[in-house]
């Protein structure tokens, strides 16, 4: 079994990357990168490099017709691509991950599928009065967190094994409430609000930030070069990283230059 090197991991999302972006371009599907992606392509024309994920979002009608096309056998992705459940007793996430069975996954930080992967959020609108937005932030919170924690493992760094012994109720009590439901719920809170009737829309099924942006900012998209390709960005890219990073074009101490703790290995399948 051969552990990959960062080096070895970015060339493989990059893989995954492409496979999902060639998709979209067929279909006239529209996205983003998103995140540390997009942050990476504007400030080093690549991959952050100590980052060792992939995101990106999709106007949920995108997202849904995504499905939908997947569901009826329009959209067939390459030979070893998987796309995760979504929804379902089977879901892991209220969003996609597309994922190569060539190589294993596992992670100290946090449980994951078991495939080297790229993370799909859709966008959805938000409500307009800040008390409501709020509301609905503190919820997507709740349900990610769960969401998050309800699979028990043992880790590979022993502190954070004994950080579960001492939480093992909290866990318990995730593991109870299950994967599957905290998704649906998640989802269910996030399509409260339209994508094409919102005057502002965000990531609001998964994750810890509170960031909205106007919805006419995500009707427009440019391509961005990103490695030794290229793939698309929303137009009003600066505005983006603002709200999500301030000065991000200033590199972060050294301290806080961290991974998300993955080992990915080739599976030789």
């Amino acid at each position: 079994m051969k552990t990959l090197t960062l080096d070895e991991i970015h060339a493989a999302l990059l893989g995954i990357l492409s496979e999902f972006d060639r998709v979209c371009r067929a279909h006239g599907l529209r996205y983003s990168l998103a995140y540390g992606t997009l942050l990476g392509a504007v400030r080093h024309k690549g991959f952050i490099p100590w980052d060792d994920d992939v995101d990106v979002v999709m106007p949920r009608p995108d997202y849904e017709r995504l499905y939908a096309l997947v569901q009826s056998g329009e959209i067939q992705f390459g030979e070893h691509f998987l796309l995760s459940e979504d929804r379902g007793k089977k879901a892991f996430y209220p969003f996609y991950k597309l994922m190569d069975s060539r190589y294993g996954l596992k992670s100290w930080s946090h449980i994951e599928v078991p495939y080297l992967y790229i993370d799909v959020f859709p966008l959805d609108g938000v409500p307009e009065d800040e008390k409501e937005f709020k509301k609905l932030c503190k919820k997507k919170v709740k349900y990610s967190g769960i969401c998050a924690l309800a699979r028990w493992a043992v880790p590979d760094k022993k502190w954070t094994l004994v950080l579960r012994g001492l939480l093992f109720p909290f866990y318990l009590g995730c593991f109870l409430y299950g994967k599957a439901r905290a998704s649906r719920k998640a989802t269910k809170n996030a399509l409260r609000y339209d994508f094409d009737t919102s005057k502002k829309v965000g990531i609001t099924c998964f994750g810890l930030d509170d960031t909205a942006v106007e919805r006419e900012k995500y009707l427009s998209f440019i391509e961005l070069p990103f490695e030794t390709e290229s793939f698309y960005s929303v137009a009003a890219y600066d505005e983006v990283l603002t709200l999500c990073y301030h000065d991000y074009m200033q590199l972060p101490p050294e301290n806080k230059r961290v991974t998300h703790g993955l080992k990915v290995w080739e599976r030789g399948v």
